[in-house]
């Protein structure tokens, strides 16, 4: 590649790279301010419940993705919109259909069943019944950002991410505050997020649909290469996702609803961190899958190291904030929340080393390593669930953030030596 493309390239992705990270910048601040505005508008207990419901909420709408995000972008990013990655993407849509309605309508009949039983919290069962309906909302337009990230549609992919849905969540909430603020509690605002969930879901639909040449047309139900990919990424994405939740869904059975809030709240803040990730890999993803299919291994090291190193610089002075002034941060979620600090600084270690690592999960699924990666988190899964379990139960919700921090810092390290193991390079160096 002669000096002139190669700077012509960087140009193009570093342009990508603004977009994205404009777009992701304020889908990150949505949200903090989605959990700010609901510690600090609801007492403690109530928002408690309503984020356990959005922390599992998030949890399942990934199970109920089948693992078939990364299939999607790897398919539309390699073939484009051609009639057999459009019917790859389609036949996935049917899926996750036909298995989250189904488990939806089932979660809603034993909601009650559920809170008592599982995370003993009666008090939850009504907030759960009124979530669930989001997930296979969640789950498809999630799948639809997918679809728009391989055409490297970076404004419109956040939208249907995040970015939306804590828009209208946030409006919504923000008129009942102002119109009937004695109406809110932990069951209505389940009701206004599942709301929000239905709209981003039908414009998602309109969105991708509406292009030209896009049609919804599946010729069969079944596909066995896209059962094979999709299982091995399914496996991965379920324990990448044990990872970083099994802490807080873990501690929503064993700790009072007050400080379930802190909690969440101090792991949503430090999951700021990883925005900067989440920005680089919407940009890189698509690449990597492109260079793979060409075989310029090359091409994906310089954007891989390129890339990482980039945002080390981005996120060191942020992590160094959240360590050295954590009550302060923890403070705008409102009062009792600052004794939250020392779990923000503790997960933002763990973040910090997510972020430090690299697009690791992104390399290797993209480059068709997904075993290989499913292998990393088998390990580190299960790792955050038995270290949950017994650092909660010495350390309460300390231990439930020291147990997320290790299993994210021990995945991305696992990761990152796969790495180098299957590409021959270090991601960091």
């Amino acid at each position: 590649m002669s000096k002139h493309t190669l700077a012509t390239s960087k140009a193009a992705t570093l342009i990508k790279l603004a977009f994205a990270a404009g777009a992701k910048l304020s889908a990150a601040f949505i949200a903090f301010g989605l959990t700010a505005l609901v510690t600090r508008n609801m007492p403690n207990d109530e928002a408690g419940l309503f984020l356990l419901g959005f922390s599992l909420l998030t949890v399942l709408s990934v199970i109920f993705r089948l693992g078939l995000d990364n299939v999607v972008l790897r398919f539309l990013s390699a073939h484009g919109t051609d009639a057999f990655a459009q019917e790859k993407f389609n036949r996935g849509l049917l899926w996750i259909a036909t298995l989250s309605v189904p488990a939806t309508i089932v979660g809603m009949l034993t909601s009650d069943l559920i809170a008592t039983h599982i995370f003993n919290k009666p008090a939850f069962g009504p907030v759960l019944f009124w979530m669930l309906p989001a997930l296979p909302a969640m789950a498809i337009f999630f799948l639809i950002a997918q679809a728009f990230q391989s055409q490297h549609r970076v404004v419109v992919t956040t939208i249907f991410q995040n970015l939306g849905i804590s828009t209208v969540f946030i409006l919504g909430f923000g008129y009942l505050l102002c119109e009937q603020p004695q109406a809110l509690n932990s069951i209505t605002v389940a009701q206004i997020y599942g709301g929000a969930a239905l709209i981003i879901f039908v414009s998602s639909v309109i969105a991708w649909f509406g292009q030209h040449d896009i049609s919804f047309r599946v010729l069969g139900y079944k596909d066995h290469e896209l059962i094979v990919a999709s299982a091995n990424l399914w496996g991965a994405s379920v324990m990448a996702l044990v990872t970083v939740w099994a802490g807080v869904l873990i501690a929503g059975s064993m700790v009072p609803v007050e400080e379930l809030a802190r909690l969440s709240a101090a792991q949503r803040t430090a999951n700021l961190t990883s925005f900067i990730l989440i920005i680089v890999n919407m940009v890189a993803a698509p690449r990597y899958a492109r260079m793979w299919s060409e075989g310029d291994i090359q091409g994906i090291e310089r954007l891989a190291k390129w890339s990482t190193r980039g945002m080390i610089c981005m996120v060191t002075p942020v992590i160094l904030f959240m360590l050295f002034l954590p009550e302060k941060i923890m403070a705008v979620f409102g009062k009792g929340f600052e004794q939250a600090g020392i779990l923000l600084a503790i997960m933002a270690i763990g973040q910090f080393i997510n972020v430090a690592t690299g697009s690791v999960g992104y390399l290797l699924n993209m480059s068709g390593h997904e075993r290989d990666f499913r292998r990393v988190t088998q390990f580190s899964g299960p790792l955050t669930i038995i270290c949950a379990l017994i650092f909660i139960y010495l350390w309460g919700v300390t231990g439930a953030a020291i147990a997320t921090a290790v299993g994210v810092g021990v995945q991305n390290l696992m990761a990152m030596a796969m790495v180098k193991r299957k590409l021959g390079f270090w991601p960091i160096c």
